[in-house]
Formats: structure tokens, sequence, C-alpha cells
């Protein structure tokens, strides 16, 4: 969302000309005009005139802001986003530069002088502003897509996607990185790839991939359109007055919404919610459950689950608000999947997964801080034909090593304890069989043999749930040298459950 709508942003320190970062204390903090009433209703009125589309207007009510406070940075970059939208870039660049040296030097006005680099052709330096942002907030999901269209421009694909499919990480909301990710799979010849990307920027805002807002993104590319490339049905034209410039503000750590897909045999409705908990504040940090997780819910969408929810590093509270408010999804679908990657621990006999911010210092705080694995079943239990859940939540746990005992006889585990799931049509799956401990991953792979293995077979069309599940155990048992197990829980009954369509 541009300035127009934002209003001031919170401040970080990047210098005027390279992007460099320096000390929030250098700034020199200065009364500023926009704390004049004046300024601040000729603002609003310039406002108003550009979400009419009239942009001269707009212009004209900013340049006499100017004349009369030339030190407003607001004003500056207001008039930034003008020109950009007219496209005349030489002239944003310089406005955004004026107002980040008046002290306007936050996210939005950085990020937006580097998406008129980018269109300027001056790649290098849009690198050297996105990646400012980036060293100051490691996750600003727009930084990673800004500096992606600059390396697309560059023609570097490598460095492109690593970018984009960074920001998709980090906010799988974002339609602009998706339409983005297309038009990089689009310059590398990956049809298949573009296509499931655009398809899926126009569920998440099908403003985002009319033809004028899919032609505005390949130019900044520097992409022509392929001719093979199928176009995405009309859907309402972006007109001035709705349609910001490029660079959206960066996303909250709100858990994200949906995302849709539809592919299921039979016209079923699937849903998943998908949780990978990697940043752990009182153990070491997980190198691979957040990875697991975004590819997994990947190979989901592309199963066709009609929607996929995926949430990262979830505390207590989060993971509780998000099982229930999937459980109310769930009752509403065929089949309903829930898939944990991350910490588990299993307390006299009952499961627990474990959220991010648990301390478990003794066996009896594991009740209150931990997500026990009935809640994860209970959120399930509502879908009409098929209850999942899938558990890569067996490693080694180091909350074992500090935990006091407080009570002798209570047990606690290696691995999760063996499950009879109560309600009919329920399989869970363990990355390893009850009592053993799984690998989160070896030889620098991004993902867990169990991971690897659920992607790999949930891509084979025509197999059958209880076989796709046996498929994955022969998988994990081969890239294990047979030292981990995964096992399945529960039963079916003689119906046929299809992954893909056969």
């Amino acid at each position: 969302m541009n300035r127009f709508w934002c209003g001031l942003a919170v401040f970080v320190a990047v210098a005027v000309a390279s992007a460099t970062v320096v000390p929030a204390s250098a700034q020199t903090i200065q009364s500023t005009p926009e704390k004049n009433p004046a300024v601040a209703r000729s603002n609003s009125a310039a406002i108003a005139l550009f979400k009419r589309g009239d942009y001269q207007g707009a212009l004209s009510a900013l340049d006499g802001i100017i004349q009369r406070f030339p030190e407003s940075g607001l004003a500056y970059a207001n008039r930034g986003g003008v020109y950009f939208q007219i496209k005349k870039y030489d002239e944003a660049i310089k406005d955004y530069t004026q107002a980040i040296g008046l002290g306007r030097n936050d996210t939005m006005t950085v990020l937006d002088r580097a998406s008129a680099y980018s269109k300027n052709g001056e790649f290098d330096r849009a690198l050297d502003d996105c990646n400012a942002i980036i060293r100051i907030n490691p996750r600003n999901a727009v930084a990673y897509r800004v500096c992606g269209v600059a390396w697309q421009g560059k023609g570097d694909n490598q460095k492109a996607f690593a970018d984009l499919d960074e920001s998709v990480r980090l906010d799988p909301r974002a339609a602009k990185t998706f339409r983005a990710r297309a038009i990089a799979y689009e310059q590398a010849g990956l049809a298949d790839k573009a296509r499931a990307d655009i398809a899926q920027a126009g569920r998440l805002d099908p403003s985002s991939v009319t033809q004028a807002a899919l032609a505005e993104a390949r130019e900044r590319a520097g992409a022509a359109a392929p001719a093979a490339m199928p176009q995405p049905k009309p859907a309402q034209q972006l007109t001035p007055a709705v349609a910001p410039p490029v660079v959206a503000a960066a996303p909250q750590n709100d858990p994200a919404p949906p995302v849709t897909a539809s592919d299921a045999p039979g016209g079923e409705t699937r849903v998943a919610l998908v949780i990978g908990n990697s940043d752990y504040v009182s153990v070491p940090r997980l190198p691979n459950p957040q990875h697991d997780a975004a590819a997994v819910a990947d190979a989901l969408r592309a199963a066709g689950f009609k929607t996929v929810r995926l949430d990262d590093n979830l505390g207590a509270p989060a993971m509780r608000q998000a099982l229930n408010e999937f459980s109310a999804e769930a009752a509403q679908a065929d089949w309903a999947l829930v898939y944990y990657a991350g910490h588990g621990i299993e307390v006299n006999g009952t499961n627990y997964l474990i959220p991010v911010d648990a301390k478990l210092k003794t066996d009896r705080a594991v009740q209150f801080e931990a997500v026990p694995l009935d809640a994860v079943l209970a959120s399930v239990e509502g879908a009409r034909k098929l209850h999942l859940v899938i558990l890569d939540a067996c490693r080694d746990n180091p909350f074992l090593r500090d935990m006091a005992r407080t009570v002798t006889s209570r047990s606690v585990g290696r691995g999760l304890a063996r499950i009879e799931p109560d309600a009919s049509a329920t399989l869970v799956a363990y990355s390893a069989k009850a009592g053993q401990t799984a690998m989160d991953g070896t030889d620098g792979q991004d993902n867990s043999p169990f991971a690897r293995a659920v992607i790999r077979n949930m891509q084979r069309p025509g197999v059958e749930i209880r076989k796709f599940f046996g498929l994955v155990r022969d998988d994990v048992m081969a890239a294990t040298g047979n030292s981990q197990e995964p096992f399945v829980y529960g039963s079916l009954g003689g119906d046929d459950y299809f992954l893909r369509k056969p």
C-alpha cells in the first residue's frame, strides 16, 4: 500500500545516496512541516485528487506544498508516488531521494525508490535500496520481492527465484509476489509454474492479474508476454483511483489467511492447516520445519486442496487460535488435514506439540505451555469424509535435558506415544514410529527426510491414501538407512481416498 493510504511509517536508518545503514541516533530529528495543519490539509487534498485519477491536479497541489514548505519530506514522497504512477521514473527517483534526505527514510519510501530504479533500468541501485531494508528487517517480504524483480531485470533468474521464494514464504498472502514470480517463471520457460502462480495471484486478488496489471509487471521485469502463455479471464480493471504504486506495506505478524487452489478428485472440498515451528526461544533453532511447512503447503495446493493456511513459528495462544479457526473451516469440508513440523513431546502417554514460546522447565508445565494432540484431532474431526493429521514432530527433544521432574511416577517419553484415534475415517501419520526419533535433515537438505517423502509422493497421480503413506515409509526408510520408520495410526473403511486424480 502506498503512503497515500498509510500516512507516516516507522523510520529506519538508510543513507540517502547509497542506502548504507547508519545508526538511527545519527539522524537529525527536525520539526517537520507535516505537523502544520495547513500542510496536512493540502496533502489530503492532493491525495483526493490522486484517488480520482487527476494526476496533474495532484502534482499541482503537491508543487504548491513544496513551494511553501520546502522541508516537507511527505510532500516530496507523495509527489514521487504521482510521478511513478505516470511513468516519469527519473522525477520519481529525484523526489524519493529528496524525501529520504529530509528525514523521510522509512521502509516504504526506500522501497518505492528501489522500484522506481528498477523501472528505470537501474537495477544495481534498486538492489542497494532493498538490501538495505533487508539488513534492517530480514523478515520484510516486500523487500525480497523488490530485490527479486531487480534480479529479474539483471537476467539472474537464480537470484530472482531465491528472493521471490523467500518473499512468498514470509508472506503467502501477497498476490503481487506470486505475479512477479510468475513473470520470472515465464522468462525461464517454466510455463506450468507460471500458470500456477498467476492462478494463485488471481485467487488472492483478482485485480492483480488483469491484462493491464500483467503487462505492467512484465514491463517492470523487462519481459515480453510469451505467445504460449494463456491469460486469465479479465477481472475488474485497475483504475488510478484504486491502484496503488507497486510496493505494499511490510506484512504484519498476524496469522496468514487461507491460500486457495482447486483440482480435487470428484469435486470434493479439501482444506489444510500447515504449521512449521523453527524459531524456539528456549532451545536451539530447528533449521527445517519452516522450509518443510512451506514445501508441503505448495504440494497440497498442487494436489487440489481448496484452501491451505500456512503459519510459521506460532506461540501457544496463536497455535490454539489457528486450530480453533481451522475447525470451523474443516466442518464445511470433505477432507481436513493438519501438517505440523516442529518439536513434540509425550508425557504420561499424552502427546503434545510444542509452541515456539514454550519453556517447559518442569514436566508439570507441559500441559499448560504445549498444545495436546487431542486439540489437533478435534480440529479435523468435523470434516465429512476424511480426517488427516501428519506430524513431523518426533525429533530428538532438547527440552528433556533441563526439564525438572516434579512427580517421579510421571513418564516423559522419547518421541511420541502410540495413539488410537477415536473418530472414524481418521489417520494420524508420525514421521517416526512411537518411541523413535526422526531426523530434521541431512547433508545440507532444506527439508527433513519425511517431508521430502511426503512431497515427492504427493505429486503422484492416482495414489490411494493408504498406499501413499506406505510409499512415504519406504522412501524414509531408504533415505535413513532403515533407522527411521514412519508409522500411521487409525483405520479407514472400504472406500478409496485419492490425493490426486487417478
